[in-house]
């Protein structure tokens, strides 16, 4: 008899000391097949065999009807008892070539993934589905294997380490799994090098809920849904100056007519600032840190700063429920992981925020980036110490690949500032020549750059890389243009503002490029493709 063809989108665990108060394991299961739950596992820890068997079978009768299968979880005895249509097992249970001796060729067999060494050890095994995970810390298994996180995960589902396996094998995927995280997840680790995730193993979510039928149809939902954060992008051309003024006004005219909010979490050193950059961009800024107002906020439908600030980890919450509020309401993120590589606190909040949801920009200095990058690299405070060398040749290409790369990495914009800003959407590079050495010594500067990329992406967010790209021009200009007969970095701020506001207006730099003083801006851009196999081609540079 063949093995039954299964669908393992919506997997439930069951924990029966997470039910809701007088509500039967049976009710809930019976609740949760009702509202698409396609496979149940039975994970029964502290029951005697004889009150496992009973559980089991009491279960069972509830998915037989629904022609859902039965998997018990470790007891190979309690699957043979129960007649369960399979048995999952993990690296301290029953090996898998004993499993399937005992429960013979038609029965399904399913195993626990928690590292690349137990993948590689699985090789050749005669099991059915990879339960892959923790992807978060949960408190339903306290003693659970470090979390993979996403770019762990990532890692893992390279086809490559597949290997001896079947080609097409399921994969779910269990840890911290909920309607809040599960499109980002499945999103952030697909790729036709990887292999694909069918759906989430969910336990509490499901287990712990007062109506686990309606949360089960949203997890369908969501299941088929495309993600509110993935928007398609606009093609556009930057083969001359034309070109890019042209789209230069197309940006600005978006965000003058809409105006939208931008919600800041950041430094309070920088907020007065940034909040008054992004007025002058044509954004509305609020900066609030209160938890319980993020998601009001996100459904204004304006776009999020996130600056790492004090990387304290009493603010992770925070930054989880901001991030993931913003990706439900396809909401532009831009995070900046300030200092990320000056302490082992920074360099692991960069990681927590990197892997609690979809980031439409990272933006940082070289050493920040770098960070990012997986590379270990000195800072001194916010700034870089160990740099690659100049904007030039090869220094210029490597820098190129480094921006490039990150950005496929975790599909979106990456910004990397500098003398040389260099930007990429993973398949074009474009360096930005311009603006001044003031920037540099006046607080806040960098952090505002943020806001003025989030005010350009929220009004344009089918196109999400030039509206960085333009971000980036307006910024340098205004920076250019406010030192001229300045007497210092007080000034110049005051300058920067009245500059940003003048090129952000209803005219815009559409009215200034038609004066003749205003034909060149005294910048260029340096552009890059990659090619199928991930090599730069040879640059092109369009003069401003």
């Amino acid at each position: 008899m063949p093995r039954p063809s299964v669908d393992y989108s919506l997997y439930l665990v069951t924990d029966s000391g997470l039910l809701p108060k007088n509500r039967s394991l049976a009710e809930q299961v019976e609740r949760a097949i009702r509202g698409g739950v396609t496979v149940v596992q039975l994970r029964e820890k502290k029951l005697s065999t004889a009150e496992f068997i009973k559980r089991g079978r009491e279960i069972h009768e509830i998915t037989r009807k629904y022609n859902v299968p039965l998997i018990i979880n470790d007891r190979v005895d309690v699957a043979l008892a129960v007649d369960a249509e399979g048995l999952h097992v993990g690296w301290d249970d029953c090996d898998v070539k004993t499993a399937r001796e005992l429960l013979g060729p038609d029965k399904i067999i399913g195993v626990s993934i928690t590292n690349l060494d137990e993948l590689s050890r699985l090789h050749g095994a005669d099991c059915d589905y990879l339960g892959v995970g923790p992807i978060y810390a949960t408190n339903t298994k306290p003693d659970h294997d470090p979390p993979l996180g996403i770019s762990g995960l990532r890692d893992l589902l390279q086809r490559k380490n597949f290997e001896g396996l079947p080609s097409k094998i399921p994969i779910v995927v269990i840890g911290g799994v909920n309607t809040g995280n599960l499109q980002w997840i499945k999103w952030a680790a697909s790729g036709e090098e990887r292999m694909s995730i069918q759906g989430p193993a969910v336990v509490s979510a499901i287990i712990s809920s007062e109506d686990p039928e309606d949360l089960c149809l949203s997890f369908r939902k969501l299941l088929t849904a495309p993600p509110a954060f993935a928007f398609s992008q606009h093609e556009f051309k930057l083969d001359d100056a034309a070109e890019v003024y042209t789209n230069i006004s197309s940006i600005l005219k978006n965000v003058h007519e809409h105006k939208s909010m931008i919600h800041h979490i950041t430094n309070d050193v920088v907020k007065n600032f940034s909040a008054n950059v992004c007025l002058a961009a044509g954004g509305s800024p609020i900066m609030s840190e209160n938890i319980e107002e993020t998601a009001d906020l996100a459904r204004i439908n304006g776009a999020f700063v996130l600056n790492m600030g004090t990387a304290s980890p009493d603010a992770h919450p925070l930054f989880f429920e901001a991030i993931r509020s913003n990706n439900q309401f396809g909401n532009p993120v831009v995070f900046d992981p300030v200092g990320a590589g000056a302490s082992k606190l920074r360099r692991s909040t960069t990681a927590v925020i990197l892997g609690a949801g979809y980031i439409d920009v990272i933006k940082g200095n070289e050493g920040e980036i770098r960070t990012v990058a997986g590379e270990t690299v000195e800072m001194r405070g916010v700034d870089s110490v160990d740099t690659i060398l100049d904007d030039e040749g090869e220094s210029s290409k490597t820098k190129a690949l480094l921006v490039s790369t990150v950005a496929q990495r975790h599909k979106n914009i990456v910004v990397m500032t500098g003398v040389t800003d260099w930007v990429s959407d993973g398949k074009s590079v474009i360096a930005i020549s311009g603006g001044h050495m003031l920037q540099g010594v006046v607080t806040g500067t960098g952090c505002s750059l943020g806001t003025v990329i989030a005010t350009m992406i929220a009004n344009n967010r089918n196109c999400k890389f030039l509206s960085v790209i333009v971000a980036i021009i307006v910024y340098n200009y205004a920076a250019m243009r406010a030192a001229e007969g300045v007497e210092g970095p007080g000034s110049w701020a005051v300058a920067f503002i009245d500059w940003l506001f003048r090129l952000s207006g209803q005219s815009g730099m559409d009215a200034l490029f038609r004066k003749p003083e205003f034909k060149e801006l005294g910048m260029s851009l340096e552009i890059w493709g990659r090619d199928s196999e991930g090599n730069l081609g040879e640059s092109k540079k369009v003069r401003l």
